[in-house]
């Protein structure tokens, strides 16, 4: 593999500023410094240059990604490289010969390398640990600790300058080194999950920097929805004192709770102190109304705060009527995304999107989510994605059965779980809001997506209680824990066998072929945290791996059609289609998508079809299934 490094250095009128491309076309933010750096003989060579020049800053970029092209380079790679890509996208929107170089372009990520080496589930660590590249500095070349001291990222002296782009090489020179480093150290099959992830750099980058409409009316109509609930809720909480003070004080709302209220204490926090967490409160509010009203309230409360005026806040706050979550690939341990929604800490921390991962499927939330102009949003949901590779994994006979066309493997749980109501009668009346059947669906759905993970009997009750509202007694969790493992005999099988390579090995990987390490003491008290990453891993990172199988191979659709990522989320992928373009994507994507190339470039052939749903509409509320002729 061909590769070379490079690197950007930014600044703006404001130090925070930098870290926001999306401010390059309102003049406030821009490129300081670009540099990039290949072996070429044995010797190390660089170009680039520091610049405070518009003009000179295209010139630079295009230089950079021409020499790439001219001299055959697979990757060019760089340190969350994504960010990086983002910032010469900002500068190729009104460049149409700059663009189409870079869309020719292919990146690659050293930070990631090191992650797909290295990773450990977040157990494995007290604090959350680094993989920025001071720290794989400080790691694996530990004389040049400290390289970075006494840099002005945002002066002006010429002399400075000089300096920033010395570190910038510098920079570039680490992450080249430790690319061929990490590229040499990881498996075929590693290496190939690495190229597939790669491949959707630019989709995420763009979308970062492009960032997400706000219908603000919309925004607006349910923050005032939610404020209006939680003045209701208040009043009739005024005679017992309570106030947003209280409720939003764990310490003063547990005192009026336990002390005042003399409800029992049904669990505590890691530090010994009196939970008032959301499930504790969901379940006193099943004893209390009192306490029903509390949990109301605060929850009007919340969801105002995330997803009404966060997102308008962040709108306010970036000045291009666009709420800004960036999204991290391989943000978690398994592979998938991530978003941050925040940029900063204490007086400096900056609403610059919002939680887009934990938004409400109630579409009075999702409305406020929009498309461009001559544009619909479209959505690619990988149709029972995890059930699926878990029945895989599993090789469990009914569940593999239950994947194949017309068959409803949520109805087919819901009729063993609830007496009198057989799989046929579910099938028939499942759409049927309100329906027995369409509950006793939902709650084999409950059951199938939760208990595949090992949870205990506990545990699924709280979740169905908490997550889905459906009243489950612990004796019926333990009587479904019971069916479920009798139902599908593959599964406990399965843990076991896990679990088994977990120890034997060290890591568990993934059916493309992502590793995690298991770290720990097997048979310390960390045995039950190690069994479930074994087991939950391998359909989980599995899941991740096919989204960004996914991505890679139908960009250049998107591209030739004028489409565009816009974000993703649990098992669907979300796109900007143009809206005269709808039908003819729709069909051309769904059919790429049922037909990935899981044989070739995983060498892995599914004994199941893999299918994706698609749905379309005018904003992520009003999204409706695609009807496919």
């Amino acid at each position: 593999m061909k590769i070379a490094a490079f690197d950007v250095e930014t600044s703006g009128t404001l130090p925070e500023f930098s870290l926001q491309p999306w401010r390059v076309k309102q003049g406030k933010a821009w490129l300081t410094s670009l540099a990039w750096v290949w072996r070429e003989e044995g010797v190390t060579r660089t170009n680039g240059s520091v610049t405070l020049c518009d003009t000179t800053r295209r010139e630079l970029i295009h230089e950079m990604l021409r020499w790439a092209q001219e001299n055959e380079i697979d990757y060019l790679v760089g340190w969350n490289v994504v960010f990086d890509i983002a910032w010469l996208y900002a500068y190729a929107e009104t460049d149409p010969t700059l663009l189409k170089l870079l869309n020719r372009t292919r990146f690659m990520d050293a930070m990631l390398l090191w992650r797909h080496l290295d990773i450990e589930p977040e157990y494995a660590y007290q604090q959350q640990r680094s993989y920025g590249l001071k720290a794989a500095v400080g790691t694996f070349f530990p004389a040049y600790k400290g390289y970075e001291a006494d840099i002005d990222y945002h002066g002006t002296d010429p002399a400075e300058l000089a300096r920033l782009h010395e570190y910038n090489i510098k920079d570039c020179i680490f992450t080249l080194r430790l690319a061929q480093k990490f590229w040499k150290k990881l498996s075929h099959t590693q290496q190939t999950v690495a190229i597939t992830e790669a491949a959707c750099f630019k989709m995420v980058a763009r979308a970062n920097l492009d960032g997400l409409i706000i219908d603000t009316l919309e925004a607006g109509n349910l923050s005032a929805c939610l404020k209006q609930t939680a003045a209701a809720k208040l009043e009739s909480l005024a005679p017992y004192g309570i106030t947003e003070k209280v409720v939003r004080s764990p310490k003063q709302l547990g005192w009026v709770l336990y002390d005042e209220w003399r409800l029992p204490v049904l669990e505590l926090t890691p530090a010994a102190s009196r939970s008032t967490s959301k499930a504790v409160l969901f379940k006193l509010a099943q004893r209390d109304p009192r306490a029903k009203e509390i949990k109301e309230y605060r929850e009007a409360l919340n969801n105002n705060t995330k997803f009404a005026v966060a997102p308008l806040t962040s709108v306010a706050y970036n000045g291009d009527g666009r709420t800004h979550p960036q999204a991290r690939v391989f943000g978690t341990y398994t592979g998938r995304l991530t978003f941050s929604s925040k940029q900063g800490k204490g007086k400096g921390e900056r609403q610059i999107g919002f939680a887009l991962h934990q938004m409400k499927r109630d579409p009075t939330f999702r409305r406020i989510i929009v498309p461009p102009p001559g544009y619909t949003l479209m959505e690619f949901d990988a149709a029972g994605q995890e059930y699926r590779w878990m029945a895989i994994a599993s090789d469990d006979s009914t569940m593999l059965m239950l994947c194949q066309p017309g068959q409803d493997p949520h109805a087919f749980m819901g009729s063993k779980i609830v007496p009198g109501l057989s799989y046929v009668a579910i099938m028939r009346n499942a759409k049927l809001a309100g329906s027995p059947e369409a509950n006793a669906r939902q709650c084999g759905k409950v059951v199938n997506l939760s208990s595949q993970y090992r949870v205990g009997f506990k545990k699924l009750q709280q979740i169905a209680e908490i997550d889905y509202g459906i009243a489950m007694s612990i004796d019926e969790a333990q009587r479904i824990q019971w069916i479920y493992q009798s139902t599908y005999p593959g599964i406990p099988r399965y843990w076991q066998e896990q679990i088994s390579k977990a120890q034997t090995n060290g890591y568990v990987e993934t059916i493309a072929g992502r590793r995690v390490r298991i770290i720990g003491q097997w048979g310390s008290d960390k045995s039950w945290q190690m069994e479930g990453t074994a087991i939950n891993y391998r359909i989980q990172g599995t899941g991740a791996d096919q989204k960004y199988l996914a991505l890679r191979c139908i960009r250049h659709y998107l591209m030739t059609i004028g489409a565009r990522f816009a974000f993703d989320l649990h098992d669907g992928l979300y796109f900007y289609v143009p809206t005269g373009k709808v039908k003819e994507a729709a069909h051309e994507i769904k059919d790429i998508l049922d037909n990935l190339p899981y044989e070739s470039v995983w060498d892995f052939k599914p004994p199941i079809p893999l299918p994706w749903d698609c749905k379309v509409g005018p904003s992520w509320g009003d999204l409706r299934p695609f009807e496919f002729k």
